[in-house]
């Protein structure tokens, strides 16, 4: 049996999120669990190394097998803490916030530690390289590179003999291993499959489309109708319009504002507006539905989205709208940042059927595509 060593211990600064990067979901799953899984299901044993602060948190979302060590200030510290923990005469160091390392490709590494005390997986180099030195610039053979991924397998007596006794810090594990082994080979297994540690926050979508699981764009749709009344203005778009009647509601009641909101929300399971704006609450008595459009908006991009296109069209017998859907359509897309051709608007009758074309009632449908932003 192997080990893995999972190494999360970092602050992830680079991020530039509010949370540690291994606790960041994709898919409703935090980063980390992902490789935490694929070695489970090869029979590994796992250490987990995570930060003091994460410490409860991933406790909390760990199988009781995992051994979980809070790690030090560097990664060489926390790396050494997990080292201790090792029972097995080979390890896998991996980084947490690498989720889409392939079994097939673990298990190539561990056929290359039967006559190996050290494997490195790497992918080769694919762009041009260049070496830029005191001002001079030089073009290099970029097959003669290549770029260290993880996990890296070692002999676990070796590695951890050179981490107790290293006094330098080294860019990676096979660093240090080959300054304490100068005289072996390392043998490198080649990894042309995406293996992409997360560093930055567009990092996290990249991984997210590479699991191809569709969580990139979202759709939402929704429908709704109000009462035509005498004795209130007619807000349609957040315009209003000269008209004898006026649609009922709590707020405002602008029929297709609640329509391109709900389908804001519904494109991220939020809820409906009934969710964050009940007709209940005082505070949203005459509310202006822009305000609420607004609001919602910000939600979207607090869950790191961003509005892909808007289409709506209003069922209304009376007024005749054409004459204000520019307007309408420029409303809206300053109010939410977005292009004109960003946002569709269209008008259409009943042909005099039902409550609509009896010019009781006015109604909207709408559809929003999100996408996730890249940052």
């Amino acid at each position: 049996m192997n080990t893995a060593l999972i190494v999360g211990a970092g602050t992830g600064s680079r991020t530039k999120l509010n949370q540690s990067k291994i606790l960041l979901e994709i898919h409703h799953k935090p980063l980390f669990l992902y490789s935490i899984e694929t070695f489970l299901e090869l029979g590994y044993d796992i250490v987990l190394v995570v930060s003091k602060s994460d410490y409860e948190t991933i406790k909390s979302l760990i199988p009781s097998s995992v051994t979980l060590v809070i790690g030090g200030k560097t990664r060489g510290e926390s790396v050494m803490k997990g080292l201790k923990e090792v029972k097995t005469p080979y390890v896998f160091i991996h980084d947490a916030a690498r989720p889409l390392i392939q079994k097939h490709k673990i298990e190539e590494i561990e056929k290359a530690l039967s006559v190996h005390d050290a494997i490195l997986l790497a992918e080769p180099m694919t762009q041009a390289l260049k070496r830029f030195e005191n001002g001079v610039l030089k073009s290099e053979n970029r097959e003669n590179f290549i770029q260290s991924q993880t996990p890296q397998a070692f002999l676990t007596e070796k590695i951890r003999y050179a981490y107790l006794r290293s006094e330098q810090t080294y860019d990676d594990d096979i660093g240090l291993y080959q300054a304490f082994y100068p005289e072996e080979s390392v043998f490198v297994v080649m990894n042309d499959e995406p293996n992409l540690k997360v560093t930055y926050a567009k990092d996290l979508v990249l991984v997210e489309s590479l699991m191809n699981q569709g969580n990139r764009l979202r759709i939402g749709k929704s429908f709704d109708l109000h009462r035509l009344i005498e004795g209130r203005p007619l807000i349609l778009g957040g315009l209003k319009l000269p008209f004898s009647k006026g649609l009922l509601g709590h707020s405002d009641a602008d029929v297709l504002l609640h329509a391109i909101g709900e389908s804001m929300l519904g494109a991220l399971s939020l809820g409906d507006l009934g969710t964050f704006y009940p007709d209940t609450d005082p505070k949203y008595k005459d509310a202006n539905s822009m305000d609420l459009l607004m609001d919602i908006h910000q939600k979207i991009k607090d869950k790191g989205y961003e509005i892909v296109n808007i289409d709506a069209t209003v069922f209304a017998e009376y007024p005749k709208l054409n004459p204000y859907i520019l307007k309408i359509k420029e409303n809206i897309s300053q109010h939410l940042s977005i292009k004109a051709d960003q946002i569709s608007v269209k008008a259409t009758t009943y042909e005099g059927l039902e409550a609509i074309g009896r010019g009781e009632a006015m109604a909207a449908e709408a559809i929003c595509l999100l996408r996730r932003k890249i940052t």
